[in-house]
């Protein structure tokens, strides 16, 4: 029987040879696993804001009976004047205005591409800038003499506030309050095939500042693992033959 019980058990050489393969498979996947949920975190916590800003706006225009028009000068009297907009609706840890620290990354982000963005929004005081209770940060600013962009302000959201990688379509992301049917949106909307191709996918200056709506609406980050993607197309890796 001691035999027979010796035959149908493992050597401890089997043992160590199957805790092996199990931790290289792990060592393989794991990351994999992890940014992925990452990933999802992120797109959970955009479609969050995205709903907040939304339905502030709505609800400030409800209440004032009035529709915002203005063109806002990129300047922070024009950072203040949408910052007050949202402020009653808002979950506000730390409120640093347009020239205090500590709400928003204070060095270079970087492009979707890796490369620097020349500004930074942290000291910028045209950036009125404020951390929310979740740990992310959120600045306003005008759009200044630029109206052919068709926004009447500007919102940058960053997921995980300071931490990083704080990179355009990583970590940051921008709504807008658009001019012609006054209504807030993800950067991307209206005419997303262009946008996603050259300001999501795109390279150089302005590279990734276009992400939030297809992060949004196709609730994946699939344009950081593959190429093939298309509003008109595929819309995640898994589609990609």
């Amino acid at each position: 029987m001691s035999g027979q019980a010796a035959r149908l058990g493992f050597t401890l050489a089997e043992v160590l040879i199957t805790l092996g393969i199990i931790g290289v498979v792990a060592a393989m996947t794991m990351p994999s696993l992890i940014e992925k949920h990452k990933e999802k975190v992120i797109t959970s916590k955009l479609k969050k804001m995205y709903s907040t800003l939304s339905n502030a706006y709505i609800m400030h225009t409800f209440n004032t009976q009035i529709e915002f028009s203005d063109i806002l000068p990129w300047s922070k009297e024009g950072a203040e004047t949408a910052f007050q907009i949202f402020k009653p609706y808002l979950s506000i840890a730390k409120d640093c205005g347009v020239n205090g620290k500590g709400c928003f990354y204070a060095k270079n982000y970087k492009w979707g591409d890796g490369s620097n963005v020349s500004a930074i929004y942290g000291t910028d005081s045209r950036y009125y800038k404020v951390l929310l209770s979740d740990g992310s940060s959120i600045a306003f600013r005008g759009v200044g003499d630029n109206p052919s962009a068709g926004y009447l302000f500007v919102i940058f959201y960053d997921i995980n506030g300071e931490q990083g990688p704080n990179r355009w379509g990583r970590d940051l992301f921008e709504f807008a309050l658009r001019a012609k049917d006054n209504k807030i949106i993800a950067l991307g909307e209206g005419d997303a095939e262009k946008w996603f191709k050259t300001r999501c996918y795109g390279t150089g200056v302005g590279s990734g500042d276009h992400c939030a709506a297809w992060v949004i609406f196709n609730e994946n980050m699939d344009y950081l693992h593959c190429k093939e993607l298309s509003w008109n197309g595929p819309k995640s890796c898994k589609e990609v033959k």
